[in-house]
């Protein structure tokens, strides 16, 4: 949950990342992303969601059939403009010729209009943040956001369940003046914290179970 448009009321955000069996009615090719805009009288049975998939305009990429778009999920206000921007993960993901390495996609709360406009998103081969993208490393199995250092920016906080051969790791990335940055991220593993090698899936599993 989060307030997406400002305005006061705290929305429910919903991933849906399985496969539909009819699109556009149980679910969208590649995952999407349900909100429902709250209100003084909460959320009603009758309420349409508003509907987020790859394929929404501003928002990166494509929707391909896999993809599972919706798998991580995080509301929070990383730019600090009073509007909850939604954090989505794609752990089934293709960057370039890995596999299911997974990307993780920001969609810019809004205080009116659809959302997608100025979507952006993050994987091990954007600019400054650690590794690389190898094939099921599940980047964005699990999502966070919050302020660890107390300089008023809030980090993102991105689970790999699948990284160094299903071990995990953690990343975090730098809260900057407008949004999250790679520049100066950070990356945590079973090794850095003095733990066994040992299948750890650090970060946590998040959905992969049911996937």
């Amino acid at each position: 949950t989060g307030d997406v448009n400002g305005d006061g009321y705290a929305d429910l955000v919903v991933g849906d990342p399985l496969e539909p069996v009819t699109p556009g009615v149980d679910g969208e090719t590649g995952g999407r992303v349900l909100v429902y805009r709250g209100s003084k009288n909460g959320i009603t049975r009758a309420q349409t969601p508003e509907v987020i998939t790859q394929d929404t305009a501003g928002v990166p990429g494509t929707s391909e059939a896999g993809d599972r778009f919706g798998a991580g999920l995080a509301v929070a206000d990383l730019n600090r403009d009073g509007a909850a921007e939604i954090v989505v993960g794609a752990p089934y993901e293709t960057a370039g010729a890995a596999e299911r390495t997974g990307t993780v996609t920001v969609i810019p709360g809004r205080r009116s209009g659809a959302l997608g406009t100025g979507g952006y998103s993050f994987h091990q081969d954007t600019s400054g943040v650690p590794s690389g993208n190898e094939a099921g490393d599940f980047f964005g199995t699990t999502l966070s956001a919050g302020d660890l250092n107390r300089d008023g920016r809030p980090e993102l906080i991105i689970g790999a369940a699948g990284e160094n051969g299903g071990n995990g790791a953690v990343f975090t990335l730098p809260g900057g003046t407008s949004r999250p940055t790679g520049t100066g991220s950070r990356v945590f593993t079973l090794e850095t914290l003095g733990m066994a090698q040992a299948d750890g899936w650090l970060g946590g599993k998040g959905l992969l179970r049911l996937l």
